[in-house]
């Protein structure tokens, strides 16, 4: 069961799917509206002088159109040079495009964790610094934290991320590489994000730190695009690619990156002379839309165990606080009528702590037997 747990989950894609989801990770809450954000026909192209006098062109985008939808968990894969960088800065507006539009909602918040890095002010204490990050973002997003409140999410930030006690007070200058790139990580996240963009992010982290911003995608809700050569971390945290072949060209393939490079060696290994599609071939691709589907159905499972055990303790939570008032109640002499109220209350909400119980059971049981089989 926590094997099962543990596995990266993805929520799927979508495209124009409507109302709104809270985001709350736990670092706060950020709503998204339904209107996201929409390529339609974009095109992109950058020209300069040739090598022989000339005039060359690189065209990065052509005839681009995606809606992007709540969930969405999508890996942006292709060779060196063929524009992915580019593609995120169209996206953040960073890069004007030539043709189409690039339309944004108006709940949309980025999050954008690159390769640039952060500058850091020297002299600050990592504590502080992130203090005043947890400040800054939740008064960009309306979100009203008390004095108290603050230093507690600061805290609870840096041991998440593996933060040791002892270096909380260190200056920024001390830092070392890759305790840079976890403070930039944490500065992301408290911006309270709902399209998080994240170019590279397993670069000059360690272990751990990977694996905390892995369970932190495993709960983010929103829209993820990531760009990395990491084919382990894109396969854990998307289900969805756009894969960049040059030209212009970008290829949508519902799955992960393992099931696309099987799919490219079985078709491969199948095509018949002349590029004609054989029967192997046939039977290569429908053997691996079931692969791909039962993935699906699996990351499904995944992240209605993850769902759940929150929900279990919040049921857990209101069970205590019910209890409560019949002792108080009781000790203070309440009605006979009262206490009934409160104790058929209490029996509704233990009802569904054993459903929910219940249910992890079965889920965790059926996830540890697919990670068998995976292994």
């Amino acid at each position: 069961a926590a094997a099962a747990s543990r596995r990266a989950a993805a929520a799927g894609t979508g495209r124009g799917r409507g109302g709104n989801v809270a985001l709350d990770d736990g670092e706060g809450t950020r709503r998204i509206g339904g209107n996201i954000l929409t390529c339609k026909n974009v095109g992109l192209t950058f020209r300069g002088d040739g090598g022989d006098g000339g005039r060359s062109e690189r065209v990065i985008l052509d005839g681009f159109t995606y809606e992007f939808g709540k969930g969405d968990r999508i890996g942006i894969v292709g060779p060196n040079g063929v524009g992915k960088s580019t593609f995120l800065k169209v996206l953040t507006q960073e890069q004007a495009v030539d043709s189409g539009q690039v339309e944004f909602g108006e709940t949309v918040v980025f999050g954008i964790y690159d390769q640039m890095g952060l500058v850091f002010p020297k002299d600050e204490k990592v504590l502080d610094f992130v203090k005043d990050r947890v400040e800054a973002g939740s008064a960009s997003g309306g979100i009203e934290t008390s004095m108290a409140e603050t230093p507690q999410e600061a805290m609870r930030l840096l041991k998440r991320f593996n933060f040791e006690r002892d270096r909380w007070d260190e200056r920024l200058s001390m830092l070392s590489g890759g305790e840079r790139r976890r403070l930039q990580l944490m500065s992301v996240i408290t911006k309270k994000p709902n399209f998080l963009i994240l170019d590279e992010p397993t670069n000059d982290i360690d272990l751990d730190t990977v694996a905390a911003m892995e369970e932190y995608l495993e709960e983010f809700d929103g829209v993820l695009v990531v760009v990395s050569h990491d084919r382990f971390f894109t396969d854990r945290v998307c289900d969805h690619l756009f894969v960049f072949e040059g030209d212009g060209v970008v290829k949508n393939y519902d799955g992960s990156l393992s099931d696309y490079a099987e799919y490219l060696a079985d078709t491969e290994r199948s095509r018949g002379p002349a590029g004609r599609t054989t029967p192997a071939e046939e039977e290569g691709r429908s053997s691996q839309q079931e692969r791909k589907e039962r993935r699906k159905a699996v990351q499904k499972l995944r992240r209605e165990l993850q769902n759940l055990e929150p929900a279990l303790e919040k049921l857990r939570g209101k069970a205590g606080e019910i209890q409560g008032k019949m002792d108080a109640e009781a000790v203070e002499g309440a009605g006979w009528s009262r206490l009934a109220e409160l104790a058929e209350e209490l029996e509704g909400v233990n009802g569904k702590i054993e459903e929910g119980e219940m249910r992890w059971l079965e889920l965790a049981e059926i996830l540890e037997e697919e990670d068998g089989k995976e292994e």
